[in-house]
């Protein structure tokens, strides 16, 4: 990542090059013909990691300052002080099945492992000390999270080209760094492999945070872990603990957001649980099912 100044706009800015390391089904104006890496939902997603870092109870309060840091429309239009761009177009019609585990594929149009593709971060120079705040923020979303349909279960996974890590513990210390510059390590406590952070005290929000992240069994290919996570899904979640079609009240996400991160040349299951203080995580049948979910994708409880 380099910062960079530009006199004649009055901005300052910083880019990250990133890599697909798995399919990403990102919709996109044609949805049933195209996938399209899209800003719009590159931002929702580093909005959800921006909350899970925010232990405010209060709903009104966290809604304001989301709108401090992303903007919005609730009471006055307020823009926000950072802007993301995209050097180029990325857009596929490739057609990817998207729940490898089961015997009947459902194909969706998808942009391909491989793919590349930058976003820059630009504040105004009036701004500028808040862009390391940020920054931080950004790669703390580039560790755990994926994009785009089925991103809970691996598919959309990118990696950062400066994420280079020669293995687990290296990953661990700069997902724990990144927290630190963040100002939330605190409320953490930290390993070198399997459960590598776990939130030390009981969470008292009605919105998800960051409660734990487990690292797996690497794999020779990021497919063989969406394959995992896909078997995962389907073995441990047979009453819904981890997420389910709950009628005409909609689907309740899975509280385990999987991905798959590139480690020392093979590729990690990385399961992040974001929940909130709701009491179905306290009962024995959601441990049960999380821990059965790990164990299938090689985490050591």
């Amino acid at each position: 990542m380099a910062y960079q100044e530009s006199g004649a706009t009055a901005v300052v800015q910083s880019s990250y090059p990133l890599v697909l390391l798995t399919p990403a089904a990102i919709h996109g104006a044609d949805p049933r013909e195209k996938a399209e890496f899209r800003l719009p939902s590159l931002r929702g997603v580093w909005r959800y990691w921006w909350r899970t870092l925010q232990d405010e109870p209060n709903h009104e309060k966290l809604l304001a300052k989301e709108e401090e840091w992303f903007g919005g429309t609730r009471k006055t239009k307020q823009q926000s002080p950072v802007h993301l761009t995209l050097a180029r177009a990325m857009e596929g019609t490739m057609r990817e099945n998207i729940l490898p585990h089961r015997t009947s594929p459902t194909f969706v149009p998808a942009l391909p492992a491989g793919g590349e593709v930058t976003v820059t971060l630009s504040v105004r120079k009036r701004h500028q000390e808040r862009l390391a705040q940020y920054d931080w923020h950004f790669q703390y979303m580039l560790h755990l999270a994926s994009f785009g349909q089925r991103s809970r279960r691996g598919f959309g996974a990118v990696q950062w080209t400066e994420h280079q890590w020669d293995h687990v513990e290296e990953y661990g210390e700069s997902l724990r760094m990144t927290l630190e510059r963040i100002g939330a390590a605190d409320a953490f406590s930290f390993a070198e492999r399997g459960c590598l952070v776990a939130r030390r005290e009981d969470i008292a929000t009605p919105h998800p945070v960051l409660s734990a992240v487990w690292v797996g069994e690497g794999k020779e290919s990021a497919a063989e872990v969406v394959k995992a996570f896909g078997r995962a899904s389907h073995e441990a979640n047979r009453y819904g603990s981890l997420g389910y079609m709950r009628g005409k009240e909609g689907k309740l996400s899975s509280p385990l957001w999987c991905t798959v991160r590139k480690i020392g040349g093979r590729y990690y299951p990385i399961v992040t649980e974001v929940r909130n203080h709701d009491s179905r995580y306290s009962e024995p049948r959601y441990e049960r099912d999380r821990n059965r979910f790990l164990e299938i994708v090689g985490v050591r409880i």
